[in-house]
């Protein structure tokens, strides 16, 4: 949708067309656009023909509402819009820590692995991963609009290992590091993995429980 076309469709929302159908004239259309009349009847007939709006032409105006298609693209726009301002708010996650079972020591040593991380998150990892419990909503929130960083899985004689999904993130602050999202994990949607140069527990002296704060 035009900037042009969105324009006009909030503007028949802001008049009361968001659910109910309301006369407008061309007019006042090309007032609030700064146009011809013409062109305001035009983009209006554009919006229909695109149903997003329902249009009866009448002698004293025109009758106007928006489809459910049309509230729907504004909702969209204000999606987009709302991610754009929360983001400083979405830029921090907490975490506890759980203790894992050494599981992460295995798969991030491997070296097809290493050499990505090296080059996609620039750093070389310590071979484990610190283990955070988190709020599963405020994950999301925090990932919303963050672009992934993709590591490729691969295969060895033995067995396939699967890609990963992977975000620059810091660690209380200070600590380069990597939020990481194994393609195969048997960890929960609300424990997250995070890896980095050096060993987080023992340089932040974290135990079972410990708060960690991730930012972005």
């Amino acid at each position: 949708m035009a900037a042009g076309d969105f324009e006009l469709l909030l503007f028949l929302a802001e008049e009361g067309a968001l659910f109910d159908s309301i006369r407008l004239s061309t007019a006042r259309i090309a007032s609030r656009l700064n146009a011809s009349q013409q062109t305001a009847s035009r983009k209006l007939r554009q919006l229909a023909a695109e149903e997003l709006v329902e249009l009866n032409s009448t002698p004293a105006g025109s009758l106007v509402r928006l489809t459910e298609q049309g509230r729907q693209a504004l909702k969209a726009k204000f999606g987009r819009l709302q991610l754009l301002f929360d983001r400083r708010k979405k830029g921090k996650l907490v975490g506890r820590v759980k203790i894992g079972l050494g599981e992460g020591k295995y798969y991030v040593a491997r070296k097809p692995y290493l050499v990505q991380f090296k080059s996609l998150l620039g750093f070389t990892p310590f071979f484990g991963t610190l283990n955070l419990i988190v709020d599963l909503g405020k994950l999301r929130s925090f990932l919303a609009g963050k672009q992934p960083i993709h590591i490729k899985g691969f295969s060895t004689s033995e067995r396939s290992f699967g890609s990963i999904r992977a975000f620059k993130v810091k660690v209380e602050g200070k600590q380069q590091a990597g939020l990481i999202f194994p393609e195969r994990t048997t960890h929960q949607e609300n424990e997250v993995e995070v890896i980095a140069a050096v060993n987080l527990r023992k340089k932040f002296k974290l135990r079972e429980g410990s708060r960690v704060t991730i930012t972005g």
